[in-house]
């Protein structure tokens, strides 16, 4: 229901943690979505909680029974006039903020993608308006106070006994552009205060340490509390990793596990002639991350895969595999998340072959039906050293080219092309015709 970045080990943690504590008020500055709150609920703490956003403090504030006290802004009312009846100074006004998180960014700019997300909501509004007003008033969370105030000043009147929880924003203007859509469209009585600098960091860690009983967590790692690590979370494999400090606490790793089945079919291996007809089989999630773990490079992330499926010649062997999902920004695109050959074979363009397979008007009716929508082209991600893909080249289209944001590759390239302009038999014959020749080799 509370958006939030905060993995779900984390509230185990949390909780594990607490129970250490003595019974009594508990106090988290910088509250951000009410992750620690939930996590404590029926422990018997007075949770007693502050923050700075429009967002956050919209939610304490009812959960407190004050008046939420935030109004549409008058310049707004043209594009936004609709969500009038559903602001209430209550639980309908955060509802109505949760809501706006999810589409408030779209509001005011051009494009089909952002005028049908607006559209969408604004059509369905009574009924997901309802949906979360009747999702929060179940909720189970109690604060005993809530404060609209800087960390730095909250923390002075908290008690030196008292234990703390806190996750507090170690790096700038993080929550600030989160909820920048809801400030732009919505006014209330917002506080004055000062970005954290890195002395501000230094002075409200010390004050959250400085006490018997304190848990922090950051997702970069804070030399200062080196002797206080008492947990790493990573939760996903393309999840940054999150460090959990804390007074006293047991040990925890929390590390991401994949499910792995097992694939019996055959694969192609070196000494195999491959022959046609090329045919696909859709794989399970576990069966795609046992191949996936076999032959895609260990420093490519994985990812979580809609659609996987099998490449296979006309003996029923494995030639490789691609993984697919409906595009985020794009309605009649198909993305490639992985695409990969098996090896060792005698053809060393091999995966030009699954490229050629991924694309194809059979592969084109499989993500039809799989994402209910009508699919026309493709798009992926490359990382390479290279300035160029040579899988990708004289398949799809180099879009882009950026320095990489992944570690080990200088290198991101967006490659985007065509899907349905030839069946699997017509890329068989286009592959044997122009990089279907195997390795000659030669012996003593």
């Amino acid at each position: 229901m509370f958006q939030g970045t905060i993995p779900g080990p984390m509230r185990s943690i949390v909780r594990e943690t607490a129970s250490l504590w003595p019974s009594g008020p508990v106090y988290v500055p910088c509250c951000g979505n009410f992750t620690i709150e939930r996590s404590l609920a029926g422990m018997g703490f007075g949770l007693h909680s502050s923050d700075v956003s429009i967002y956050t403090s919209a939610v304490g504030r009812w959960l407190t029974r004050q008046p939420v006290g935030i109004q549409l802004r008058e310049e707004s009312a043209d594009d936004l006039g609709w969500l009038a009846d559903s602001l209430d100074d209550g639980v309908g006004t955060v509802a109505t903020l949760m809501l706006g998180t999810r589409f408030l960014a779209s509001v005011g700019r051009e494009g089909l993608w952002h005028e049908r997300v607006v559209r969408s909501y604004r059509e369905q509004w009574k009924a997901k308006h309802a949906e979360t007003v009747e999702r929060l008033s179940s909720s189970d969370v109690e604060l005993a106070s809530y404060e609209v105030e800087d960390v730095r000043s909250w923390l002075q009147k908290v008690p030196g006994d008292a234990p703390v929880c806190s996750f507090p924003p170690f790096y700038g203007g993080g929550y600030e552009k989160l909820y920048e859509p809801l400030e732009a469209h919505f006014t209330w009585d917002a506080p004055q205060y000062e970005p954290l600098s890195d002395d501000d960091v230094v002075s409200v860690l010390g004050a959250i340490t400085d006490r018997p009983y304190w848990l922090t967590a950051s997702n970069h790692h804070v030399p200062e509390l080196g002797q206080y690590l008492r947990g790493v979370i990573k939760a996903t494999p393309r999840a940054a990793p999150f460090y959990v400090y804390a007074s006293a606490a047991r040990t925890r790793i929390v590390a991401p596990r994949q499910p792995i089945d097992p694939v019996k079919i055959p694969r192609l291996r070196e000494g195999d002639e491959l022959v046609g007809p090329l045919r696909l089989s859709l794989l399970k999630p576990g069966q795609f991350n046992a191949l996936r773990s076999r032959y895609l490079n260990p420093r490519i992330a994985p990812g979580a895969a809609n659609l996987a499926v099998a490449v296979r010649d006309g003996n029923g062997r494995l030639l490789g595999v691609f993984a697919m999902a409906p595009s985020t920004f794009t309605p009649d695109e198909a993305y490639v998340l992985s695409d990969f050959a098996v090896a060792p074979t005698d053809y060393p363009r091999l995966s030009k072959l699954i490229v050629l397979a991924a694309t194809s008007t059979e592969t084109q009716l499989l993500c039809q039906r799989a994402f209910s929508r009508r699919i026309r082209r493709v798009g992926t991600t490359a990382f390479s050293n290279n300035p160029v893909s040579m899988k990708y080249r004289g398949l799809l289209r180099l879009n882009k080219r950026s320095p990489s944001n992944e570690d080990g590759w200088k290198f991101q390239l967006q490659y985007q092309g065509p899907m349905g302009q030839h069946t699997l038999t017509q890329a068989l014959e286009m592959w044997v015709k122009r990089w279907g020749a195997p390795t000659t080799k030669t012996g003593v």
